[in-house]
C-alpha cells in the first residue's frame, strides 16, 4: 500500500501551520524527508503490530470443537441466520451434533423479514432451544457466529443453573 501521499499531505499540512502560527520556513526537501521517514516508521509499525497479532490470534484460536466445549457437555448445536434486508425473507438453521461429531438432527427454514441481522439471530437461536427442549435434549453447547447473542445466551445459561 503506498500511503506517502498521505504523509506528504500532513507535513505539508504541519509545514502551513508552523509558518502561520511560528512564522518559521521549512524547507520542502526537508519536508520530504519527513513524510518518508513518517512512512518508513509506519510501515515498520504495521508488520511488527501484524505479525505480534497473528501470534497471538493463532495460539488463541481453538485447536478443534473439543477445545470449545465444556467439559459436562454431551452434544453441541451450530445455529445461523441469512438476513439480507428487512424487506426479504430471512433463512435461518441448526445443527445438533454430539460431542464425537455426529450430525444428529437438523432443522432451516425461510422466516419472515425482519428489522437487523440481529433479531434473524435471535430467531435462530430461539426455534433451536425450542426445538432441543421439545425433543429433551440437555447440555447442549450453543455455538453461532453472532457474538454478542452468545455471550448474553451463555450469561442466560450460568445465571439460571
Amino acid at each position: 500500500m503506498d500511503n506517502l501521499p498521505l504523509f506528504l499531505g500532513w507535513r505539508i499540512w504541519k509545514m502551513r501551520n508552523k509558518l502561520l502560527f511560528e512564522n518559521k520556513r521549512d524547507h520542502i526537501v526537508s519536508v520530504i524527508n519527513s513524510a518518508c521517514l513518517d512512512q518508513k516508521m509506519w510501515m515498520e509499525a504495521i508488520s511488527t503490530h501484524n505479525s505480534k497479532e497473528d501470534q497471538a490470534i493463532q495460539s488463541s484460536r481453538p485447536k478443534s470443537i473439543q477445545d470449545v466445549l465444556l467439559a459436562d457437555t454431551t452434544d453441541y448445536c451450530l445455529v445461523d441466520a441469512s438476513w439480507i434486508s428487512p424487506t426479504e425473507m430471512c433463512g435461518i438453521g441448526w445443527s445438533l451434533f454430539s460431542k464425537e461429531g455426529t450430525l444428529r438432527i437438523q432443522g432451516s427454514s425461510a422466516v419472515s423479514p425482519t428489522n437487523s441481522p440481529l433479531i434473524a439471530e435471535t430467531t435462530t437461536l430461539l426455534s433451536a432451544i425450542q426445538q432441543l427442549i421439545r425433543l429433551s435434549y440437555k447440555k447442549v453447547h450453543l455455538i453461532g457466529d453472532c457474538e454478542i447473542l452468545m455471550k448474553l445466551a451463555k450469561n442466560a445459561v450460568f445465571k439460571s443453573r
